[in-house]
């Protein structure tokens, strides 16, 4: 796939998911610019790819994904391809601590979660939206996750971010496919990142984790990225409205 003379945006970009599709688009030749609410670390990825710029972003604050938008246009001219990937569990603003009943779920984890996963993507595709149009059309791809369709216990935020996600991503496949802007999302397995390591490899889950994907192995941020490159390429240009699950099996 040849992404010469493209501009791409990642948010979460500078590690896991995102940081494997930033090698991998800039590898095709594309122009990224690596947004995450860590800038140093954003910063140190984009010194290692060609071309690349770095965002500090709180895709919570709606002036930052302005800004980051902004950014990208005074960089790039014009923005092709957005990959819409950051995002929290439940764990990360726990730190840790065991996950509450749904009742007993702090109503600021329940924000915090809320804030990233889903208002974070509207803010998002907000500030994009009128550059792709500028643009020309192009694609984007939004995260969700296994919780997109499935649940489990005690997750209820995080389901509840991801679900919405996905339904966001169906309504911009429809309002602007027309206008040469396909949207779609990938739903990753159980990914080996460091969003996910603190759990997956403790040995009262991974067994539990490990048991009903039918490849027997976690997913790889690679695994992911690439289905996320392929869906933002030509090679994918009749696909629109999507959800394409990255989950070695998990759900069949």
């Amino acid at each position: 796939m040849d992404y010469r003379g493209k501009a791409v945006l990642i948010t979460g970009g500078a590690s896991g998911i995102g940081a494997a599709a930033a090698r991998l688009f800039a590898a095709a030749g594309a122009s990224v610019a690596i947004a995450d609410r860590n800038g140093e670390a954003a910063s140190a990825l984009a010194q290692e790819l060609p071309g690349a710029i770095a965002c500090t972003v709180d895709v919570m604050n709606p002036d930052d994904c302005l800004a980051m938008v902004d950014a990208v246009r005074k960089a790039f001219g014009r923005l092709d391809c957005a990959f819409n990937n950051a995002g929290i569990t439940e764990v990360a603003p726990l730190k840790g601590a065991p996950l509450p009943e749904t009742h007993e779920l702090p109503l600021d984890i329940w924000r915090q979660v809320l804030g990233v996963d889903l208002d974070g993507v509207f803010h998002c595709l907000r500030a994009e939206l009128p550059l792709l149009l500028e643009s020309g059309g192009g694609a984007i791809v939004n995260t969700t996750s296994l919780q997109a369709h499935i649940s489990y216990p005690r997750t209820a935020a995080y389901t509840a971010a991801k679900h919405g996600v996905l339904g966001l991503t169906k309504t911009i496949a429809k309002e602007y496919g027309g206008r040469a802007i396909r949207c779609n999302a990938v739903s990753p397995g159980v990914v080996d990142t460091p969003l996910t390591n603190q759990v997956i490899h403790q040995p009262e889950y991974k067994d539990m984790l490990l048991a009903p994907i039918p490849i027997g192995r976690f997913a790889q941020p690679e695994d992911v990225a690439k289905a996320v490159v392929w869906l933002c390429s030509e090679d994918a240009a009749y696909i629109n409205g999507a959800v394409l699950a990255a989950d070695g099996g998990y759900l069949a």
